[in-house]
């Protein structure tokens, strides 16, 4: 019976181990796209998983047909299927937190605002869950479709702010700012404009930014 049981046990580690593959990426908040560590990385309906490194990267063992959750002390919770995956940024979200009610004087005016309404609640349309009536892989590729073209809607504020150091360091430099305090008034850009800054093209993004930076750099 041992002798049988061997060659079964063999192949089922086999094929396993041919289906398994390194998932790698990297987990940033979604406002400042900086990077979060300690992020838990679990392989859906396992114990099996990881967490980011200081860097927020992360690599773990997992087949196409697993489905990732990333978890993170006040963030949302997230699902991603491993179907056509390929190594990406990904962006949490912080979970809203309610607070007492506070009395803001004066408001801060933005050109654009009001200008993409349209546009973000077509996209608020278009990305509500996939129906239940979908089946698993269906939904898998719905979610990899919204991924990529979030991505893609996020690339001009990527390559203008994340990606060309210039723009930090020239910032920095114009407002004697460390970098603390850089990614203090990033986060409060971030979140002043998130319903345009994807719409805008680089100059009227570069624009904004450094206008924005003049305002807060002056009242500190």
């Amino acid at each position: 019976m041992k002798a049988l049981l061997f060659p079964f046990l063999l192949f089922s580690l086999i094929s396993f181990a041919q289906t398994q593959e390194i998932m790698s990426g990297i987990v940033v908040d979604s406002a400042t796209f900086a990077p979060l560590p300690y992020v838990n990385v679990v392989i859906k309906g396992t114990y099996r998983g990881t967490s980011t490194d200081g860097k927020g990267k992360f690599s773990v063992m997992a087949a196409k047909q697993d489905t990732l959750i990333l978890s993170f002390i006040g963030y949302e919770t997230i699902e991603i299927p491993l179907y056509d995956w390929e190594a990406s940024v990904i962006r949490l979200a912080e979970r809203p937190t309610l607070l007492k009610t506070i009395t803001i004087e004066g408001q801060e005016i933005n050109p654009y605002d009001g200008l993409f309404d349209e546009q973000n609640a077509e996209w608020k349309r278009t990305h509500k869950p996939p129906p239940f009536y979908y089946n698993k892989s269906k939904k898998q590729k719905v979610n990899l479709s919204r991924a990529r073209a979030e991505n893609l809607k996020a690339q001009t504020y990527v390559n203008v702010v994340i990606k060309n150091p210039e723009t930090k360091s020239s910032l920095m430099k114009k407002h004697n700012l460390t970098e603390a305090q850089y990614y203090t008034i990033l986060a409060e850009f971030n979140q002043r404009n998130y319903t345009v800054m994807y719409y805008l093209t680089a100059p009227e993004l570069m624009s904004l930014l450094t206008n924005f930076y003049a305002r807060k750099a002056n009242k500190n």
